[in-house]
């Protein structure tokens, strides 16, 4: 069963009923929910100027719905690599939900994704590489030197999700989803510029980002977006390996795959 708010979810062999709704409207109205042997949590808010509006819906809603579970069904909640007290308004509010779930007897899940590739919405290390496309400039964000990604892509992430969801291997595990090899935007040149000529990597402090977000200047950030920026990735996929054999496509290789743009063609392609 799977409440949708603005997109369907379909995994491939599964008998699902659709609730069309938010998380808001699952919490008011949990008995539908109460049919489902598994619940699937992926809702979240993640670009917000109030911080107060992560607390309410990724920490607050995620207690009241759990509230509403029953103690058989298995729980299974998609974080972020960034659900850390260090890791902005965003990341608190995901870990604190982490926890509210892990206390609350019963089986779970719990998958930490790290940046996402290859997704339709645009964001992310999807909308550095597609500045980098446009503009030839690929942009190095510094903080105590190269800020470091550990991307994964979209469909090794759903691939995951979907198999974690419907085999259930272990209950009351912590999973962690990224790259085993953490990539500069230096190594992200190397790759892109088999496609994209000329190439130039640009270093940007993130203090000068943290300025000029203070002083009000349209950075395309959100306050907490650049605290998930620098936050170490010291974490390590060794359970979802061990359990679901996860495995997954290099990044740098996708970057190279990607359709070839010098100087002279139009980079809106």
């Amino acid at each position: 069963m799977a409440t949708v708010h603005r997109r369907n979810v379909e995994i491939p062999g599964v008998e699902m009923e659709l609730l069309h709704g938010g998380l808001e409207e699952a919490v008011r109205n949990p008995a539908p929910l109460k049919r489902a042997q598994v619940i699937l949590h992926m809702a979240a808010v993640t670009h917000s100027e109030n911080p107060s509006e992560y607390l309410r819906v990724n920490t607050e809603l995620t207690k009241q719905l759990l509230a509403g579970c029953l103690p058989s069904q298995h729980f299974v909640y998609v974080s972020t690599i960034c659900a850390h007290l260090d890791g902005g308004a965003y990341g608190r509010s995901k870990w604190m939900a982490e926890e509210a779930i892990r206390g609350s007897g019963l089986d779970y899940t719990i998958i930490r994704p790290a940046e996402i590739y290859g997704s339709k919405d645009g964001e992310g290390i999807d909308a550095l590489v597609a500045f980098a496309q446009r503009t030839h400039i690929l942009l190095d964000f510094r903080y105590g030197g190269s800020v470091k990604y550990a991307p994964i892509s979209m469909q090794d992430a759903a691939h995951f999700i979907a198999e974690a969801t419907i085999s259930r291997r272990h209950a009351g595990q912590t999973y962690i989803l990224r790259a085993d090899h953490l990539c500069t935007a230096r190594e992200m040149a190397r790759s892109l510029r088999s496609s994209v000529r000329p190439l130039f990597v640009v270093p940007v402090p993130v203090m000068i980002l943290r300025a000029a977000k203070a002083l009000g200047l349209p950075v395309p950030f959100k306050r907490d977006q650049i605290d998930r920026l620098v936050l170490p990735k010291t974490y390590n996929s060794a359970e979802a390996r061990r359990d679901y054999d996860f495995r997954l496509q290099s990044f740098l290789d996708y970057l190279m795959q990607r359709e070839k743009i010098s100087a002279g063609a139009d980079p809106g392609r």
